[in-house]
């Protein structure tokens, strides 16, 4: 029998993301996680606050490549889902954050105008 050495948080993050995304509404919560960009960060947010979980796979066990999900206690998908949660508020407040500053300073504010720094 051949074992390996596995990573199991990333394919059951990424997986679990896709799940819950479904249940939020289209905007902004979909569309703000359609961007590579944003949904790596929400991995990231996700996978920096649980322990990763490393797993010797052999053929035939419970604990498989096929279903890595299996290998987590239901305390631990507990807890991923909340995060997954937390982290989908965070960033999406946070982009929304982004875009009202962007917005106040594109409405032309004389103050921050560069040739009135200089008189």
């Amino acid at each position: 029998m051949s074992q390996a050495i596995v990573n199991l948080a990333l394919p059951v993050v990424t997986e679990k993301i896709d799940e819950i995304l479904e249940h939020y509404p289209a905007a902004p919560h979909r569309e703000t996680f359609t961007s590579m960009d944003v949904r790596q960060k929400l991995v990231a947010y996700v996978l920096t606050r649980m322990p990763a979980l490393y797993a010797t796979v052999e053929d035939g066990g419970t604990c498989s490549l096929s279903h890595p999900e299996l290998c987590y206690s239901t305390e631990q998908q507990r807890r991923m889902k909340q995060l997954i949660h937390q982290g989908i508020q965070h960033l999406v407040s946070q982009r929304q954050l982004h875009r009202e500053t962007l917005g106040k300073m594109a409405t032309g504010n004389a103050q921050l105008t560069p040739s009135s720094w200089f008189g």
